[in-house]
């Protein structure tokens, strides 16, 4: 008999069923939303997905239609500070007593299912997907904006039966275990979401990737409005300390529009969730004004992604994890702090295909580049930064096995003018966070 008297007991739970059962099939969350008479048809969604981008995309959309008066929430995945982030609305994040309550509810159902199926009962991400159809049907809201787990076509998050619009921010090389091997497989994935008759809406994709997205979108006659064809977002020039300015021009048009989150990634990401949030906007009955759009980016905030946590010295945080996102920090670090030694201190887990990003890295020229060690996330295993620091040739890479006696050593090397990064695996840059 399982127990569950505490929210601490509801997380241990979800985050005890079994991981990864990548099968071609919805007959484990389908039994189990079943038996909880499917909440999932109680909601409106924006459904997205991509390599890269998720994260901010979703909480930039959440943001502005919640400028339009809607009530938005908000699944997103992985958490930073506390695991009850996964799930958002108006008013933050899922309240313990309501999390508690409703894993006292679905766990009976998954035990009763583990004995019934073949396979087993659903998993970590399906339970956790579960508890938030759960959540959101008895807390409604205008929308949901929900984040894929991985890909798209089997992803548990498509078992929603209708969606306003789909999102695909970005297609790289990621999850290539369960994804495949080349852009066209990863984008084939990702379109799963692509609904018939239903707009999509997407970043600025490879022409690989391009081709896949835009062939299915035509085949489900899906409108499709592409970030660098049917709209366009073009960076303005300034000396705006942090932050970005942008124009927008095309399907969505606005000028200097400001968004307080650093990276040329997060003007597109910013382009897209304008686009999609106008979208969604006109089809819940709102508009979104520009006006709106100017408040709602000008307060936008997502934690480690380029996020400064210190200014004495500049310290900042990014979780760029994989290849994609570390080439998106590179071109950010060598257009905006190419005057400022870069002292990098990089963890990532030993899986990730770390010595490529570790290479970016270094062969910026003002970049102080450090590996480093960091606390074995649960099973998860962290890469030997002296292993690590040897496949990186011809730069010196200094090597720590803890990231806490690295911070110090660089805090005592850096000039005023300097900045101190973190980066790397999101388990990593967390913990950092959580500590400084």
């Amino acid at each position: 008999m399982i127990t569950i008297e505490t929210a601490a007991d509801a997380i241990a739970y979800i985050h005890g069923r079994h991981k990864w059962k990548k099968t071609p099939s919805f007959a484990r969350i389908e039994a189990l939303l079943d038996r909880l008479d499917h909440p999932e048809r109680a909601s409106k969604f924006i459904h997205i997905t991509g390599t890269n981008g998720k994260g901010s995309t979703s909480k930039m959309i959440a943001q502005l239609l919640r400028q339009t008066g809607l009530t938005v929430g908000m699944f997103t995945s992985p958490f930073i500070m506390t695991f009850n982030e996964r799930v958002q609305g108006n008013d933050g994040n899922i309240p313990d007593a309501d999390l508690l309550a409703i894993m006292q509810r679905i766990a009976p159902i998954t035990e009763a299912l583990d004995q019934e199926l073949a396979d087993g009962g659903p998993t970590e991400f399906e339970t956790l997907t579960a508890m938030m159809f759960v959540y959101f049907a008895e807390h409604p809201v205008d929308v949901v904006v929900l984040e894929v787990g991985v890909g798209g076509t089997w992803d548990t998050t498509e078992v929603i039966p209708d969606k306003l619009l789909s999102v695909i921010t970005t297609v790289g090389l990621d999850h290539m275990q369960v994804l495949g091997n080349s852009l066209a497989e990863i984008a084939t994935q990702k379109a799963g979401i692509i609904q018939r008759q239903r707009p999509v809406v997407t970043g600025r994709l490879p022409e690989e990737a391009r081709q896949v997205v835009t062939t299915v979108a035509k085949a489900a006659g899906a409108p499709i409005f592409e970030l660098g064809h049917e709209f366009e977002v073009a960076m303005v020039p300034g000396d705006t300390e942090w932050g970005e300015r942008f124009n927008l021009s095309g399907t969505v048009t606005q000028q200097n529009v400001f968004v307080d989150l650093m990276g040329d990634y997060q003007i597109e990401n910013a382009a897209v969730a304008i686009q999609a949030a106008t979208l969604a906007a006109q089809l819940l009955g709102r508009e979104l004004t520009p006006e709106m759009v100017e408040t709602a980016l000008a307060i936008v905030t997502w934690p480690v992604r380029f996020e400064r946590v210190s200014n004495t010295p500049l310290t900042v945080l990014d979780g760029a994890h994989n290849q994609h996102g570390v080439d998106a920090l590179a071109a950010t670090l060598a257009r905006r702090f190419k005057q400022r030694t870069v002292h990098i201190l990089f963890g990532a887990l030993a899986d990730k295909a770390y010595p490529e990003m570790l290479h970016t890295l270094a062969d910026l020229p003002n970049v102080d580049l450090h590996v480093v060690g960091f606390q074995n996330p649960g099973s998860r295993t962290v890469l030997d930064p002296t292993e690590a620091a040897a496949q990186v040739t011809g730069h010196t890479v200094t090597v720590h096995q803890d990231w806490q006696t690295a911070y110090q050593t660089v805090k005592a090397l850096a000039k005023q003018n300097d900045m101190i990064l973190f980066t790397g695996s999101l388990y990593f840059v967390s913990e950092v966070r959580a500590n400084l």
